[in-house]
């Protein structure tokens, strides 16, 4: 009896490719300290490097984001992401998120993802980046190439271009997200196993189409007026395979407990 052929992993990042939590960010800054920036201003990650200060201080500004309203208020990325994430999933595909968030705000991203994409994500590893001193002391940090290795990763889809570059070294393929060809923080020139999409309707056209599609989808956008033309639906069609139901925010998605969630203590892993 032939061998059944081992499900494909993929790895998702968080912040930018399924959340706009610069966006988020940035308002709260505005706010709290009476600047004027925008998300088009950040030309790096390196956030004290646009707003100013030292690394510290940016770890600080950080924390306080964290326990704000602002970092409760994060939303989702509507274009197609859900849709495209329930699609790979119905072809079998494994779905896990890899994070640079830390672990001690490992509830309220679980609450996240439960919320905007839930039953979708296998499990969710944290990289404990940017870590404070006293932190360090309580966990670890690993870098998102070195989980991708741990876990088997065979597909990245990552907004950051200094993690995708870190992961080429790997025997993967890296997807830079670079929404509507804004995100100037990874506008470079990409080696040969790194491909660059502008939303996730090009992330979908990387991965094999089933044999037999299904009929359609409902779909939607955050620029809905910008997408939804004749031509593009025309294309776009090409690689409904579901049918899935737009959730507004404030609908409810069921038990938040409906999942077996729990913690491992190394990076915080979600199973």
């Amino acid at each position: 009896m032939p061998t059944r052929e081992a499900r494909k992993l993929i790895a998702v990042d968080l912040d930018q490719t399924l959340c706009h939590t610069l966006d988020s960010l940035v308002e709260w800054h505005n706010d709290t300290y009476c600047t004027n920036f925008s998300v088009t201003d950040f030309h790096t990650l390196d956030y004290w490097k646009v707003w100013g200060g030292t690394r510290e201080e940016t770890y600080r500004k950080i924390r306080e984001f964290y326990d704000s309203s602002y970092f409760d208020r994060i939303k989702p990325v509507k274009d197609f992401a859900l849709e495209a994430l329930k699609m790979l999933k119905k072809r079998h595909f494994q779905l896990v998120i890899i994070t640079s968030r830390q672990q001690f705000i490992a509830e309220k991203t679980k609450k996240f993802i439960d919320r905007h994409y839930p039953g979708i994500f296998e499990s969710i590893y944290f990289c404990n980046l940017y870590l404070t001193e006293r932190e360090k002391l309580e966990y670890i940090s690993k870098s998102k190439s070195l989980i991708c290795q741990e876990i088997g990763v065979d597909v990245l889809i990552d907004d950051s271009l200094e993690h995708a570059l870190d992961c080429t070294r790997l025997n993967m393929n890296i997807l830079l997200y670079d929404r509507q060809g804004k995100y100037t923080w990874n506008h470079h020139d990409l080696p040969p196993r790194i491909n660059r999409v502008f939303n996730w309707k090009q992330v979908m056209a990387q991965f094999p189409k089933p044999s037999s599609p299904l009929k359609h989808c409902i779909y939607s956008f955050d620029d809905y007026n910008i997408y939804f033309n004749q031509q593009y639906r025309h294309t776009y069609f090409q690689y409904e395979t579901i049918e899935v139901e737009e959730e507004s925010d404030d609908e409810p998605h069921g038990d938040e407990n409906e999942l077996s969630y729990h913690f491992i203590r190394d990076n915080s892993v979600y199973v």
